[in-house]
């Protein structure tokens, strides 16, 4: 059956179809207005590639709003990111509750991918959307399923608002955390591994920095930055750690992430280099394995399975009381210092 008997056709089929991004044919077919001018010709081509392949707004889903599907749409920006992995559990405990089922939508970083996920949440007749992780470099992205959807919730740990409510743990206060327990610990050499493609990386780095010339170390300052995955943060242990004299001049490592710990563990495991004798380390997240490292990761805990029940519950108020974005504000959950044995004071092993 072709695409256009079983009425299956998409914004993304649209997309290909004309050589533009899913976005554009959003913005064009929704007649919304851009900041960058759309050139009559690409809104010509986009037209005529919809009409031929039988493109048409799923009104129906729309009009059932009034009618439940008891299905939610879950896009999570990294599904193999154990913090995720924990959100999804929230969401999914309390969805459970309220008797509805999760489609889930893994766009790898993709913030296009997100809007085709969107179009075919909107086919699928679900109630609501739940984002997890930011949209990078995607806010025109955000907009555009903010405007096609009116029960979108995003989850993170970011803490400004955006175009929809949203469910924030504060990163800067997480941070603080992280440096104050290694300060007190008497470490003052502390490096930062970080990523950058999250904003959560980047503010997280960023009050790293902060920390350190407001405690007059600033000349002290090194961060290094790689992808959250485990591989990726040992490949840099491995070109990193033989040239600092760890153990004698850097005595102790704040990672953003918790993935990033554990491969940096995993790389001074690899060296000699033991934790948390002669360097310690902090992660951040929590994820569930954080416990049972050799030894133990000390780490920030943002309370991941909390926060995906959090943003569900929002999800829900906001469908039962048929409030709009505008009408709900954010909640923001404060992080917490979980000391395990990956950090010690200066000179314990000596």
């Amino acid at each position: 059956m072709s695409k256009e008997a079983s009425g299956s056709v998409t914004l993304k089929d649209v997309a290909a179809g004309a050589g533009v991004s899913i976005t554009t044919v959003s913005r064009i077919l929704n007649s919304k207005e851009t900041g960058v001018p759309i050139r009559e010709e690409t809104r010509a081509r986009v037209f005529s590639v919809a009409s031929e392949l039988g493109y048409k707004p799923n009104l129906l889903a729309r009009g059932l709003r009034g009618s439940r599907s008891s299905l939610l749409g879950v896009i999570a920006r990294d599904i193999s990111d154990p913090f995720h992995i924990q959100i999804l559990r929230g969401i999914n405990a309390i969805s459970k509750e309220q008797g509805y089922r999760l489609f889930l939508g893994h766009i790898d970083y993709e913030p296009e991918a997100a809007v085709a996920y969107g179009s075919m949440f909107e086919q699928s007749h679900a109630d609501g959307i739940i984002i997890i992780g930011d949209l990078e470099g995607g806010e025109d992205s955000l907009d555009v399923l903010a405007s096609q959807h009116k029960y979108v919730v995003g989850v993170t740990d970011r803490t400004e608002r955006r175009q929809v409510p949203g469910v924030y743990s504060e990163s800067a206060i997480g941070t603080e955390l992280a440096m104050e327990h290694l300060w007190s610990l008497g470490h003052r050499s502390i490096i930062c591994v970080s990523d950058s493609r999250t904003y959560d990386g980047r503010l997280r780095a960023d009050r790293y920095e902060r920390f350190m010339h407001a405690h007059g170390v600033g000349d002290k300052v090194q961060i290094h930055i790689t992808d959250q995955e485990p591989d990726k943060a040992f490949e840099l242990g491995q070109r990193i750690f033989p040239s600092m004299g760890l153990g004698t001049d850097v005595t102790a490592i704040y990672a953003t992430s918790d993935t990033t710990a554990i491969g940096l563990m995993r790389a001074m495991y690899g060296l000699s280099v033991s934790v948390p004798h002669q360097v310690s380390i902090v992660g951040y997240d929590d994820i569930d394995i954080a416990a049972y490292t050799t030894p133990p990761l000390t780490t920030i805990s943002q309370k991941g399975v909390e926060m995906g029940k959090e943003a569900a519950r929002l999800l829900f108020r906001m469908l039962g009381d048929n409030l709009t974005g505008g009408e709900i504000s954010d909640v923001t959950l404060k992080p917490e210092l979980v000391v395990r044995e990956s950090s010690a004071p200066l000179g314990a092993g000596a």
